[in-house]
């Protein structure tokens, strides 16, 4: 029989070998002592940690399982196999785990840590801040601990407190926490607008870790976010001249050629990544709606071959879409639907329709205001707003790009503007002070176009407190809108993916608009997207006309235009203006027919 001390003995020359990665030899050790069925509470938590290591996981659980069973007091090993469960997004086992843990010892800030992460994970932010709060109790000078709360306050969009508290934590440079407090910091001025604090810390970090993937790619991000996709793309060179072969650098990298207007390079790049990883799906997906695969067939083949009913919802959902314009582009306009409905339906059980939140909104603005004299609030004000509002591809990237021709003209695309500022303010008086203060002004411009479509929202808000703005409403034929964006895999409007409360939402912004422009007709443009690509040379000077802008052939030519594009349309805007897609519903019919019955039924439209 061995005694206790050769056990110890060679558990840790198991440990010093598995650091050498000499794994074979560290099973036979184990094997061996496993053989005098002597299960010492050291032996299975050490060798439960070798298979965890070696990614051995079921024999690891059982291990752990054994180390509950006999010794049911310890808490390492509920620990290290919630660690399990929690790789297996097993929350369910890993929650019972720790509070079987947290009964056992109370007064382990550990196990509340751990809780915190788990339900942080889950976005359960109110039970993660109880447990992180809980965990401080016991150990309030935890740097770790504090940098978790100020995470769970970021993401509970309490920024202000996050802020404080990460100012207050002091953190050796150099370390691990220090990198995790300041990218958190500079996610913080990121998302508060404060690019150039965003800029320099993440900048300030690089010089100090010269070599981590996750400073290049924020810094990417962040130059994404303000549409600085030069330094956006210098800074993903500099990371591919690091790591070669770190796909999330390409993929990056190609979607800012696409938005940048050169799209045979996002297309090569996107080609590299799926020839380097066969399934990458995100490139699969830029490039279904960029390229028709028919010099690439056989990889063409292999994603249709994919089992998509085995992929995480997010994965299905954009297989889904990927498939839907592959078959689009082949004419195959039956298998297209299909793919649509699959699509679309995923994304209704992860993210209801908000529908209800978007009509309740317009309401309010409406009844809010039902006088409709101007308000005189005596502001000086040089700048003109062109609000683009509307549906959704409706042709208002076309229209930006026709406007912003003009040299003084900045277009700040689809930015949130004025719904932060409503939301931020307590007197509507001041709506446009904040507004404004949120404007990058640039190059002494004073035109700016703000092209978030659901500003329709808020036309009463535009026309009392915003000077020498107008607003131009983007009018596309229902059917073919409609299906352009049940076509689109929209992240943040959920009701995109309901055919039914698309078709609703039209028809309200419809009805919405035309009491709009019975009230305030003198700053509202009907823009006719269909009848502007049937006949630009008619359409566009009366635009620009009405605008009050002097002539310029250009405005013909918004192909051209060398802006950054950043929508679902950045690789049509770069074509020369065309009528490719009116009428392409009519190919999907069957799918669109409660659309026509709703349509026909409301009696807007003569001509479905």
């Amino acid at each position: 029989m061995k005694e206790k001390y050769d056990f110890s003995k060679k558990l840790k020359i198991a440990e010093e070998l598995f650091k050498k990665g000499e794994f074979d030899e560290v099973d036979a050790i184990y094997k061996d002592l496993f053989s005098y069925k002597i299960y010492t509470y050291d032996l299975l938590i050490s060798c439960a940690l070798f298979n965890k290591n070696i990614k051995r996981y079921k024999i690891a659980e059982d291990l752990l399982i054994l180390s509950i069973k006999k010794y049911p007091r310890k808490i390492k090993s509920y620990l290290l196999l919630s660690d399990i469960y929690t790789f297996q997004k097993n929350f369910k086992e890993t929650e019972k785990l720790l509070l079987t843990a947290e009964k056992i010892e109370k007064n382990n800030s550990f196990i509340y840590y751990r809780l915190a992460i788990l339900y942080f994970t889950k976005k359960d932010y109110e039970e993660a801040i109880k447990c992180i709060n809980n965990a401080l109790t016991i150990s309030p000078s935890n740097k770790e601990y504090n940098i978790l709360k100020a995470d769970i306050l970021f993401n509970k969009t309490d920024y202000k407190n996050s802020l404080d508290l990460l100012q207050l934590i002091k953190i050796e440079k150099k370390s691990y926490l220090f990198l995790q407090k300041e990218l958190l910091l500079s996610k913080i001025y990121s998302t508060t607008s404060d690019f150039k604090k965003a800029e320099a810390i993440l900048l300030n970090l690089k010089s100090v870790f010269k070599a981590e993937k996750i400073i290049f790619l924020n810094l990417s991000n962040l130059y994404f976010q303000i549409k600085d996709l030069k330094k956006g793309i210098l800074i993903l060179q500099e990371g591919l001249s690091l790591y070669p072969s770190f796909l999330p650098f390409k993929f990056n990298l190609a979607v800012m050629y696409r938005n940048l207007g050169d799209i045979k390079l996002a297309i090569d790049s996107h080609l590299e990544i799926i020839n380097i990883d066969n399934f990458h799906l995100d490139s699969y997906y830029e490039l279904s709606s960029l390229y028709d695969f028919n010099c690439h067939k056989k990889e063409l083949k292999l994603f249709l071959s994919l089992d998509i009913e085995k992929l995480s919802p997010n994965y299905k959902i954009k297989a889904a879409f990927s498939r839907s314009n592959i078959f689009h582009n082949l004419k195959e306009y039956a298998k297209s639907s299909n793919y649509l409905k699959i699509a679309n339906n995923e994304k209704l059980k992860h993210y209801p329709s908000d529908l209800g939140i978007k009509k309740t909104t317009g309401e309010y603005y409406k009844n809010l205001f039902l006088d409709t004299t101007k308000k005189d609030l005596n502001i000086k004000n040089e700048i003109e707003i062109l609000f683009i509002v509307g549906m959704p591809r409706s042709g208002s990237t076309l229209l930006e790009n026709i406007l912003s021709v003009k040299n003084n003209v900045t277009d700040m695309g689809e930015v949130s503007y004025l719904e932060q500022s409503l939301n931020k303010i307590s007197e509507i008086e001041k709506v446009f002070d904040e507004y404004i203060s949120r404007i990058k002004h640039t190059n002494n411009n004073h035109i700016f176009t703000d092209k978030n479509l659901f500003n329709f929202l808020y036309c009463p808000v535009i026309y009392k407190y915003f000077p020498c703005a107008k607003i131009i409403h983007c009018i596309r034929n229902p059917l073919d809108n409609i299906l352009s964006i049940y076509r689109t895999n929209f992240l943040k409007q959920n009701f995109s993916s309901s055919i039914i409360d698309i078709t609703n939402l039209y028809i309200y912004q419809h009805n919405l608009m035309n009491y709009y422009k019975k009230l305030y007709g003198d700053i509202i443009y009907s823009y006719k997207y269909d009848e502007l690509v049937k006949n630009p040379s008619i359409e566009i000077p009366k635009l620009i006309e009405w605008l009050g802008w002097d002539w310029d052939d250009e405005f013909l030519n918004p192909h051209n235009n060398k802006r950054n594009v950043f929508t679902a349309s950045s690789a049509q805007v770069r074509s020369e203006i065309n009528n490719k897609g009116i009428g392409i519903w009519k190919n999907y019919e069957e799918i669109l027919k409660p659309s026509i019955d709703l349509i026909k039924e409301s009696k807007l439209f003569n001509n479905i």
